[in-house]
């Protein structure tokens, strides 16, 4: 479905605030594949992930995205959602599925198609910024801490999402300090500190 995404780091050195938090760190991920990255909080997994999804500057060494082979830019082929949940405000959930073409009752908020965004609860606000990575149909998710605030179903659903998305070709990366239960998919452990 998506033909190859390959993520590549190449002597990536990452620093925030005058700190250096990853220092020379390379690898090549191809989909279909998970990557779940785990460590303590402040250790740079959210500035990794930022770093692969081209939002954030790698102080030293490159970052490379590639289809098939041939090199791409990160916003023809990266979907990021960041670990706080965003919605326009003043709009309905219907009004904004709408506007990102998503259909509601795969987040499993058909119940709350009428409600204001600000009054969605946590977890819903969070099923519909994921329901915008499935609108996005890139070849590579990267997800900051997708399972925070979300219930069993909740976390059901991502998971059930995620494999479906490595099962067709897709590349997969996760910070997530809850194990998220992705089963039958290629998967790989980083653990940064």
């Amino acid at each position: 479905m998506y033909g190859k995404p390959t993520l590549s780091l190449d002597a990536v050195s990452i620093e925030r605030g005058g700190r250096q938090l990853i220092s020379d760190l390379s690898l090549e991920l191809s989909g279909p594949k998970l990557l779940w990255v785990v460590g303590g909080n402040g250790i740079g997994k959210t500035s990794l992930l930022r770093t692969c999804a081209g939002l954030s500057q790698a102080a030293d060494g490159n970052v490379s995205w590639t289809l098939d082979g041939a090199l791409v830019t990160a916003p023809q082929c990266v979907s990021f959602l960041p670990s706080d949940a965003y919605a326009k405000p003043g709009l309905r959930a219907h009004e904004e599925a709408a506007f990102w073409n998503i259909d509601l009752k795969t987040t499993g908020l058909s119940e709350q198609a009428t409600t204001l965004t600000q009054n969605l609860s946590t977890g819903q606000a969070k099923r519909l910024s994921f329901a915008k990575i499935l609108a996005d149909k890139k070849p590579i998710w990267i997800l900051d801490e997708p399972l925070a605030g979300l219930d069993e179903d909740g976390r059901q659903l991502v998971a059930g999402h995620l494999q479906a998305h490595v099962k067709a070709g897709g590349l997969a990366l996760i910070a997530s300090h809850a194990p998220i239960a992705v089963n039958n998919v290629p998967t790989k452990r980083l653990a940064l500190g």
